[in-house]
């Protein structure tokens, strides 16, 4: 009697500790998700995909759980440079950020859906290869490194055909060389350390430029000018004066009324 019950006791110790090894080591991956893992006797790190899954004790750790899902964004602008030297404001969005390979090579594309082992490579290169946390910042210095290297191809006039920078006039952007610089972008991308070592998939859009400050400043004086003088002939014709004397008249009352102030003060 003694000894079945022995028996029965070791039996229920025995499932009691499988059972808590098994909750310990039981991974629920959630959609969207992987599981990134290290075997500690090996060293060798593998990624378990959304399901059920179950670590083997003592030999598997977790390390990382990374997202599947496209995390597009709007980053600040940056301002760069274009082969001449002009300063630019340069907005532009990210609108594919995301494990697996570019969207834009079909082959690829249909390795992928074809074989889930890519998307568990990929996952543990993003897991490994950079501090995962800090991806936002790390994959915005490469785009920013690439849209430079771009940008250094081409001339302020080359982007905005017949602007006098002289008078902070932009001029209109060429929209043909805007896709064609987007296109290059996102191509080095595809080669760049962003993709093939750290795994993930990124596509850029470019929204806008602007001028820097400096330019933008004398632009808007130049508009505002522009507006006061039509203000004055306005008045001019309304009063039946020549708009010339009209001009200067009203050039010459604001000296006068600056130097009373002036005075007033002293």
């Amino acid at each position: 009697m003694t000894g079945i019950l022995l028996f029965f006791g070791v039996v229920g110790l025995l499932l009691l500790a499988l059972t808590l090894l098994l909750t310990d080591y039981r991974v629920e991956v959630k959609p969207a998700t992987a599981m990134v893992y290290n075997n500690q006797w090996t060293g060798r790190p593998g990624a378990f995909l959304p399901g059920t899954h179950i670590m083997i004790p003592f030999v598997e750790k977790r390390l990382e759980e990374v997202t599947l899902r496209n995390e597009a964004r709007n980053p600040s602008n940056v301002m760069l440079f274009t082969g001449d030297g002009i300063e630019l404001e340069v907005d532009y969005i990210i609108r594919r950020q995301q494990i697996g390979y570019p969207s834009t090579d079909p082959v690829l594309r249909a390795r992928f859906a074809r074989d889930p082992r890519l998307l568990r490579e990929r996952a543990v290169m993003a897991a490994t290869a950079i501090d995962y946390k800090n991806r936002n910042d790390l994959i915005q210095t490469r785009i920013v490194a690439a849209l430079q290297q771009e940008l250094e191809r081409h001339t302020y006039n080359e982007l905005f055909p017949g602007a006098d920078i002289t008078k902070g006039e932009a001029g209109k952007l060429d929209e043909r060389r805007k896709n064609e610089i987007e296109e290059a972008v996102n191509r080095e991308l595809a080669r760049d350390p962003v993709t093939q070592e750290w795994g993930f998939a990124i596509e850029m859009d470019l929204e806008d430029y602007d001028l820097p400050d400096r330019l933008r400043r004398a632009r808007e004086r130049k508009v505002s000018a522009q507006m006061e003088g039509t203000a004055l002939r306005e008045k001019a014709a309304a009063a039946g004066i020549n708009p010339t004397v009209f001009v200067v008249a009203d050039a010459l009352s604001d000296i006068f009324r600056t130097a009373k102030d002036t005075k007033d003060k002293k």
